[in-house]
């Protein structure tokens, strides 16, 4: 069974460029710890500045300890300080496919 995580990211006005440097250094090291990113989507309509990202991850147990790993990478804790200056949210989902899911 593939499960997914949903992170639902509200940029602060303004920081969307800066946001994006971050994740092109962030998203290797969670790739390299097993996530598989899928898709990064931006809102056109709806809340503005609101980013979603859908990973694939082997294991829905493990995203505190995959985290923590990733947090281990002194290239990721060089890029992840920006984290707190550039959101003001962030909400994390675990799902599963539905069965008419493609």
């Amino acid at each position: 069974m593939s499960y997914y995580l949903l992170a639902t990211l509200k940029v602060k006005y303004g920081q969307q460029r800066k946001f994006y440097e971050v994740m092109s250094h962030l998203k290797p090291v969670l790739e390299r710890s097993g996530w598989k990113l899928l898709g990064a989507y931006e809102n056109s309509i709806g809340r503005l500045n609101t980013i979603i990202d859908l990973w694939e991850i082997a294991d829905p147990n493990a995203v505190s300890s995959t985290l923590a790993a990733a947090s281990k990478d002194t290239d990721f804790v060089q890029w992840a300080t920006h984290l707190p200056e550039l959101l003001e949210e962030e909400v994390l989902q675990i799902m599963t496919k539905v069965p008419y899911s493609p």
